[in-house]
């Protein structure tokens, strides 16, 4: 997988989500498809505190959702990272890669894409790539409106919220929280331009 994703700490959930995906295509086919060996997804599963790209997780949702998986914590993306710890992607280290550019690693997936013409257009690399974004937009804006709400309002003087109440309209923004969706948005357009600009 690519750089530019938000990485998420593997949670019970998270692994879960991987787990099932896993099993549904081979983790030989899943490492394949997401760029990762398999020794580096081990280890994510049995180790306590490692993080994984969200693309990744992205990817296993989609799998888990086209086998029809009852559980939204599976196929549901925003249900399956509730309650992990999110950052910016971190160096990574020459064993935690395939010995292989990112060009050969498209046309892997791609073979994989093709041998499976049966399955849902989820699959299709553009597809995946497109949720991917939309994934770590949707982080943006919900980091940028709580993270708002709480720290950046009282940091220039207005009154610290939450942004959210127990009941109807269960929505109420505070100016800290505007503030934090304004920079989740000035945040958006600069990963925007990395993403499809920069990364290809």
């Amino acid at each position: 997988m690519s750089s530019p994703d938000l990485e998420a700490q593997a949670t019970p959930r998270i692994k879960d989500a991987l787990n099932a995906a896993i099993q549904r295509t081979g983790q030989e086919e899943f490492a394949k498809i997401s760029g990762i060996e398999t020794s580096v997804l081990d280890r994510i599963l049995q180790t306590e505190g490692e993080y994984v790209p969200v693309a990744i997780i992205t990817l296993a949702c989609q799998v888990n959702r086209s086998h029809n998986d009852p559980d939204l914590t599976h196929s549901s993306i925003s249900e399956c990272l509730k309650g992990a710890i999110l950052r910016l992607p971190q160096k990574i280290t020459p064993h935690e890669v395939k010995e292989e550019d990112a060009s050969t690693r498209r046309r892997h997936r791609n073979e994989f894409f093709k041998a499976r013409k049966g399955y849902p257009r989820v699959y299709n690399p553009s597809s995946l790539r497109v949720v991917g974004y939309t994934a770590n937009i949707f982080v943006f804006f919900v980091l940028g409106y709580f993270l708002g709400g709480v720290a950046l309002g009282p940091l220039l003087g207005f009154p610290s919220c939450l942004g959210v109440v127990g009941r109807s309209p269960w929505v109420t923004p505070c100016t800290g929280s505007i503030l934090g969706l304004i920079l989740g948005a000035v945040l958006w357009l600069g990963y925007t331009y990395y993403y499809f600009v920069k990364k290809f």
